[in-house]
């Protein structure tokens, strides 16, 4: 069982235009899939969507998604600046940070997006930057559970070990100092898991929601208006598992609060994973094939500065080989970082290949381009968007040396 990247993807040519590495990623997959959720979760939920923007930060692919409905969900100055670069409206901004600096929250602010707090500590913090207080304030919670069917525990974002969110013993007097301070509009947030394949599993953790909202609309006489599941809705990264059922998510979503006689006003989720992340594809040819102590070693022109996951994470991602399908053979496929961790697959059985053959490594939409780094003095990628009309778009040029040392102070001597 294989992936195959569409047919209207012409590869070589792509490789002809921007040589290798680059990444690839199809509009039109891309706004159908986002289409098909918001107009799931519609069928039961006053619903928004918004695209966690950490996940594939470039503008051109936020625009496309912002016109297909969904608002954005921010965690950093840089990610709300993009925003703000796209006109979007502020209420359709979430800015979900964690340990957050006073000049974030200041352009939070000042951007009057919706803010999303992950600490006590933070409320008055945001007070004292305007001795005023937003009309409009989240929450996030840590129920104290987590849960992720990929291969890394640092996917587990809720339960005790996690960096993130307020404790249900603690969250009672957040809401409390906000209220004292003017807030009039209250949302909760919880987001406890990063690419979750188990529709079951929310049912779990809402329920901790719907009683931890309970309890303080009950003892604080406040109305939350707004909640945010969070995203994590995972992908099928290998051939033979199964995309998730929607349908079958929204109608356990669904059940879980009307079998706690528990009506949602507003319900918001931040997906990135979910919405891009099978529509992209990592391109990357061959330098070397070397034979170690009766290992096959395929050495790739990309590295782990384009895809950290699997090096990161020891994620698996699905690779195929442009042309070669037979005379299959266990392999290691690696990049050139002077790094152990720099692998794509380790004891893969991929066809025979050889010096120049082109390699392609799917489902690369999320967390890939956005997550890279710089060590070795590599460069980045460029990116490419596959429009509707099925026309290649440079959405993103290849990075230059020059890139790479325009931050660099001049050295006295030494020309820069």
């Amino acid at each position: 069982m294989s992936k195959k990247i569409p047919e209207y993807i012409d590869i070589k040519t792509l490789i002809n235009t921007y040589s290798t590495p680059l990444q690839i990623y199809d509009e039109n997959s891309i706004r159908k899939n986002t289409r098909e959720l918001i107009e799931c979760f519609k069928q039961k939920f006053s619903f928004k969507q918004f695209f966690a923007v950490k996940a594939l930060p470039n503008p051109h692919i936020l625009k496309i998604l912002i016109d297909e409905g969904c608002g954005l969900d921010c965690s950093s100055s840089s990610e709300l600046k993009i925003a703000k670069m796209l006109k979007i409206n502020s209420d359709n901004i979430i800015f979900t940070s964690n340990y957050t600096s006073k000049e974030d929250l200041n352009l939070a602010m000042e951007m009057g997006v919706i803010i999303n707090l992950d600490d006590y500590s933070l409320i008055d913090k945001l007070y004292k930057i305007s001795n005023t207080f937003p009309k409009k304030i989240f929450f996030r919670l840590n129920p104290g559970i987590g849960k992720t069917n990929g291969e890394s525990e640092s996917n587990i974002l809720g339960g005790p070990n996690a960096k993130f969110g307020i404790s249900p013993q603690n969250i009672m007097k957040c809401y409390e100092l906000s209220k004292k301070y003017g807030c009039k509009e209250f949302g909760i947030h919880m987001m406890t898991g990063s690419c979750v394949m188990d529709n079951t599993y929310w049912k779990e953790s809402i329920k901790i929601l719907i009683d931890t909202i309970n309890n303080i609309q009950n003892n604080l006489n406040i109305k939350i208006n707004y909640i945010n599941i969070g995203g994590g809705i995972g992908i099928p990264y290998k051939p033979e598992e199964n995309k998730v059922n929607i349908s079958e998510l929204v109608n356990i979503i669904y059940e879980t609060f009307t079998e706690n006689n528990f009506m949602v006003p507003n319900l918001f989720m931040e997906n990135g994973r979910y919405i891009t992340g099978p529509y992209g594809w990592l391109v990357t040819k061959c330098l070397c094939k070397k034979l170690s102590f009766d290992k096959i070693f395929y050495g790739l022109d990309a590295c782990m500065s384009n895809l950290m996951r699997p090096g990161m994470y020891n994620s698996y991602h699905h690779i195929t080989i442009l042309d070669k399908t037979k005379d299959l053979k266990k392999c290691n496929v690696v990049g050139t970082l002077c790094e152990n961790n720099d692998w794509f697959a380790k004891d893969r059985l991929l066809p025979d290949s050889d010096i120049d053959d082109i390699f392609i490594i799917h489902d690369t939409g999320a967390h890939s381009h956005s997550m890279g780094f710089q060590y070795n003095g590599k460069l980045r990628a460029p990116e490419i968007l596959i429009n509707n009309e099925k026309k290649d778009l440079l959405i993103r040029r290849r990075e230059l040396f020059d890139d790479y040392i325009s931050t660099i102070s001049k050295l006295h001597d030494v020309s820069l």
